[in-house]
């Protein structure tokens, strides 16, 4: 019997949402981004993206922060040290259960 761990074992369900990968994808390249952007880019609603940062959030894969830029208020998101981490982590396993590798 073999005591080799299944590496699908390893892929935390929070990251499996498309939206959510998406937005870790996305922010995974930039130091921040604006609500805005990420929307546009997205293609998703404004709700929609409010419910998943939140999630990503509550998870702290990111950290959200509040900005005063001219007379508006602009909500920047950004992955955590600890969400880097472990989205590297996850898309390594992911690419473990895809490949074989």
């Amino acid at each position: 019997m073999s005591t080799a761990r299944d590496p699908r074992e390893a892929l935390p369900t929070i990251l499996h949402s498309p939206v959510r990968l998406a937005i870790l994808g996305a922010l995974r390249h930039v130091q921040a981004a604006d609500f805005g952007d990420l929307q546009r880019s997205l293609e998703i609603t404004t709700a929609e993206l409010s419910r998943q940062l939140g999630v990503l959030q509550r998870e702290e894969l990111i950290e959200i922060k509040k900005v005063q830029r001219h007379r508006h208020t602009i909500t920047r998101a950004r992955l955590s040290e600890q969400g880097r981490s472990r989205f590297e982590n996850y898309l390594a396993e992911l690419h473990q259960v895809a490949f074989g590798q």
